[in-house]
């Protein structure tokens, strides 16, 4: 097989989507033909207050199903340091990119110290900003500042979280958003932008008025199920799905020992222009956006064994989308016909039967599903085709529609090879040509014998114990990974939190039996685990210690202080080739449920740095002339500011605890420390310049408020509370 400089390799696929929180699960809907649409579930909205079986009706949608995302509202925000009042007016799509991409490069290896690639882009494509437009309901109550669901948040924050500083936007070209991200990102990597990138799309279905509106222009199916390329088409069902890939030059990923999960030849996008209408789609447009692709990936039409189409589900739609595959697919450049004899046939498909139609991330669920299928070598069944749509022209016999799982065989010499198609309304489309890749590299030989350190990491006990559990689950299966790729992957390309766990072993056996003796408290001397001190596990230790040899009285001390927060550089362990990457269990979020305050309370919120003004007391401030309030006085004043940042009771706030650790980011503390001006009217220039400075506790900012006090009154010439 002939390999182009301009090869993209996928090496990393994960995603949420109905009925799955990972790929595994996204299989199974797909091999077993599964349908994940479902009435709208109760927690999002009575569905009954905005229905009518009735087309036409101003205000109400005829359809009353889609495939939804369990726990939308759900966000582990201490884990990506965001303050709990900030969390709550982050649009959920951000949230639920931001956990799929963490998953993403924890589960291809870089999230380690070593691992981590700078020179990385981020490319998302949505069409919906839904969240801020609901909050914005609360703009005649006098609630200005609250969610903020622009769409440059969603890469922004994945660069910002994962300390990326390659290209870094979204994208909107409506159904085609995610797959034309996934074309960017590729000519990124290609013009040297970046090194490696992730590109996706986020989709969620948050309103009554999302499925309103395509009611409004007949687009919804009637009956909920999206029967895209059957006679009884008759429109789509919405799903929603947050979806990523992680890209890198194929040369790159070989010579990192990446697991390639397909490559990417080419890719092109185009817009249909004036047509009829201007939702009706172009044939002659996407043969031309097809024709173009497999023109710039080198690629003969015949070579083309699968195509994961648009396929909307429309009487009028898929026979055009067909038109224009018919067109591309089965033409010679000389215009003769390439009938199906003696001819590799051409399955077609579409995910949106399985899960609905993602619309923002519909590209990325499609190329999703065409890399499941080179993995597993198998074409997954449309489902609910009982008949093809007499309208769609295949006389050809290139093109069928499978029903059953399938074997996917390709022609001798020739890999599977496959085409993604997304079109948006309006007529931007994306067309992107994959690949399988035979993957000849062997792994180097495993356990020697010789000793060998397992680590694992947290942000608390709870999850470290979640993750040994899931871990051991992992080691006692027959297809357990090897020892030296199982500590490699854990010790190098893995992010090092604060609660640690240390296994000495010689062999995968010895480290579930560490596991499981740690999971039932015993005390043995190869496993130990600790807490790592705060400054030192933020890389206080200018100097790591390095490993040196595999000997068990080196790696032992080693192991102890790595749990303590010592750094360690363990690199010299794997002094050879590395390691094959293996997929270890995922870090196990610990989501609570944030959601905008407007919906829980439809009175004007004043924000956390604004003094109230209503007839509420304010609070406790010495007049002149009066005793200054005590030190417990002030750390319950400073306790109730922090909890309005912080959304947690005054109780559970340990006003020893660093700011930062307790959840607050620059911003929020310079805003603490102008609450304590308004309450206190003293001069805290020195609290300000220790907050930003390095790490305080509400006990330590206490001490400031404390000597402040005692020289008096801020001066006149102090500017405003609303002009600092």
């Amino acid at each position: 097989m002939t390999h182009r400089p301009l090869d993209i390799a996928v090496v990393g696929v994960g995603g949420y989507y109905p009925g799955s929180t990972d790929m595994a699960g996204l299989w199974e809907t797909l091999r077993t033909g599964a349908d994940r649409v479902v009435e709208i579930p109760e927690d999002r909205w009575d569905w009954r207050t905005h229905y009518d079986e009735r087309r036409g009706l101003d205000q109400k949608s005829y359809g009353k199903w889609g495939a939804f995302l369990d726990d939308v509202a759900g966000f582990d925000a201490p884990f990506f340091d965001v303050l709990p009042s900030d969390a709550e007016i982050m649009d959920p799509q951000e949230r639920l990119f931001l956990e799929v991409v963490w998953s993403l490069l924890e589960e291809t290896g870089y999230l380690g110290t070593a691992s981590h690639e700078k020179s990385t882009g981020v490319f998302v494509g949505l069409m919906y900003e839904t969240y801020g437009r609901i909050a914005a309901t609360g703009w005649n109550t006098g609630q200005l500042t609250s969610a903020d669901s622009t769409a440059w948040r969603l890469a922004n924050m994945v660069s910002y979280q994962c300390d990326f500083q390659g290209p870094s936007y979204a994208v909107g070209s409506a159904c085609s958003s995610s797959l034309t991200a996934v074309h960017l990102a590729c000519q990124s990597i290609r013009n040297g932008e970046c090194r490696m990138a992730v590109a996706g799309g986020a989709n969620l279905i948050l309103h009554p008025a999302h499925l309103a509106g395509l009611a409004s222009r007949s687009m919804l199916s009637p009956e909920g199920r999206c029967r895209t390329f059957d006679a009884g088409a008759n429109g789509f069902v919405p799903g929603e799905g947050v979806g990523a890939v992680l890209l890198k030059s194929l040369a790159d990923a070989e010579a990192d020992n990446d697991e390639i999960w397909g490559v990417i030849k080419a890719s092109f996008v185009n817009s249909a222009g004036r047509r009829s209408g201007f939702t009706v789609p172009n044939p002659t447009a996407q043969a031309d956006l097809i024709t173009e692709a497999m023109r710039r990936a080198g690629v003969t039409p015949q070579s083309i064994g699968y195509i994961e189409a648009h396929g909307t589900g429309t009487k009028l739609g898929d026979p055009l989308e067909t038109a224009g595959l018919s067109a591309a697919l089965t033409s010679r450049a000389g215009g003769t016909e390439n009938g199906a004899a003696g001819r590799l046939r051409c399955a077609v498909g579409s995910v949106k039967a399985n899960i609905g139609h993602l619309e923002g991330a519909a590209g990325i669920a499609g190329l999703t599903k065409l890399l499941l299928q080179l993995r597993h070598r198998q074409i997954a069944p449309c489902v609910h085709l009982d008949k093809v749509n007499p309208m769609i022209d295949n006389q050809s016999g290139r093109f069928y529609f499978p029903t059953e799982l399938t074997e996917w065989t390709s022609e001798p010499g020739t890999p599977r090879r496959g085409g993604v198609s997304s079109f948006g309304s309006g007529g931007a489309g994306a067309h992107v040509i994959v690949e399988e890749y035979p993957d000849e590299r062997r792994p180097g030989a495993d356990a020697d014998g010789k000793e060998d350190v397992f680590l694992l990491s947290a942000r608390t006990l709870p999850q470290l114990r979640v993750i040994a559990e899931q871990t051991a689950e992992l080691l006692a299966r027959a297809d357990a990974p090897g020892l030296r790729a199982l500590t490699y992957m854990a010790a190098l390309r893995r992010k090092e939190m604060p609660v640690r766990l240390a296994v000495l072993a010689r062999n995968t056996e010895e480290v579930l039996a560490g596991l499981r003796s740690f999971l039932h408290g015993d005390d043995v001397p190869r496993v130990v685990h600790g807490t790592a001190v705060p400054h030192q596990a933020d890389g206080g230790d200018p100097q790591p210690v390095v490993a040196q040899t595999r000997d068990y009285p080196e790696l032992a001390h080693l192991a102890r202080l790595w749990t303590q927060g010592s750094v360690v550089d363990w690199s010299p362990l794997w002094p050879g080739p590395r390691p094959f990457p293996v997929t270890l269990p995922r870090y196990p979020f610990a989501k609570k449920r944030y959601w905008l305050p407007l919906a829980q309370n439809p009175e004007p919120v004043p924000s956390p740095s604004v003094p109230v003004t209503s007839g509420a007391a304010a609070p406790d401030r010495a007049p002149a002339g009066e005793p200054a309030p005590s030190r417990l006085a002030i750390e319950r004043e400073l306790r109730s500011l922090a909890t309005r940042f912080l959304l947690i009771p005054e109780s559970e706030i340990d006003v020893d605890m660093d700011l930062v650790t307790l959840g607050f980011d620059s911003i929020s503390l310079v805003q603490l420390v102008g609450d304590l001006l308004d309450t206190y009217e003293i001069d805290l220039d020195e609290a300000v310049d220790a907050v930003l400075a390095g790490h305080l506790s509400l006990a330590g900012l206490a001490d400031h408020v404390e000597r402040a006090m005692a020289t008096g009154p801020v001066p006149a010439t102090t500017p405003a509370r609303g002009d600092r």
